[in-house]
């Protein structure tokens, strides 16, 4: 892993020499996680910079911070004490927020109208799940068997997505769809409820141009 941290960084430094066109990127976004069934929801705020390398590519060095949307569910707690029920409810909060650092790729698509643009996404860098579990019970006297407790891991991860562009005047409004894998690793050891999270985004932002071609003025 050590070693791709560092291709990483390579890579984005190399990027900030002299590219023709430089943008900085704000969005705003939502995403959903289809490993879970749509269990966890989040919502998405982060900053990228695209760095144009041609006339059909760009880099782009990403930092995105992933707000978890708190999901609420119950298991079942039980006691020994026979003047009490045996079961109770144990009310369970799950909140799962992401911090992401990827060097992505756009693949921009022919398009006759020089107002739109498609692009073809690839997404590549470093995924920091935390997924944060809470109990409210009665812990004087219940317990919960195998209860879910909180996971978090920083790894690897790759996505794709699709891209569309609307031109206004040197900037840009994007809308984003895209799919990422969970961070890279073992499954989670013990039997839980859920695993590490497959988001799929939804984002919107809006392309600020900082640099222009040395011809333009």
């Amino acid at each position: 892993m050590r070693k791709w941290i560092i291709v990483l960084s390579m890579i984005s430094l190399s990027s900030s020499e002299c590219a023709a066109q430089f943008y900085i990127e704000p969005f705003i976004g939502y995403q959903l996680d289809i490993k879970n069934h749509d269990k966890f929801t989040q919502i998405n705020t982060g900053m990228q910079a695209a760095f144009n390398k041609g006339k059909n590519y760009e880099l782009l060095a990403r930092l995105q911070k992933s707000w978890g949307v708190a999901y609420h569910s119950a298991d079942s707690s039980f006691t020994a004490n026979p003047s009490l029920p045996l079961y109770a409810k144990a009310n369970k909060t799950i909140v799962p927020q992401t911090w992401y650092f990827s060097i992505d790729h756009r693949f921009k698509l022919n398009s006759s109208n020089n107002k739109n643009q498609f692009s073809f996404l690839l997404l590549t860098g470093l995924m920091a799940q935390k997924l944060t579990v809470n109990y409210q019970y009665d812990k004087d006297n219940y317990t919960i068997l195998n209860p879910d407790v909180t996971q978090k891991r920083i790894n690897l991860f790759v996505g794709t997505g699709i891209e569309y562009m609307r031109f206004i005047k040197d900037n840009r409004l994007f809308f984003q769809l895209t799919v990422s894998s969970p961070p890279a690793g073992n499954p989670i050891k013990y039997p839980s409820s859920f695993s590490f999270m497959a988001p799929l985004a939804f984002n919107a932002g809006y392309s600020i141009l900082i640099k222009k071609k040395k011809h333009e003025k």
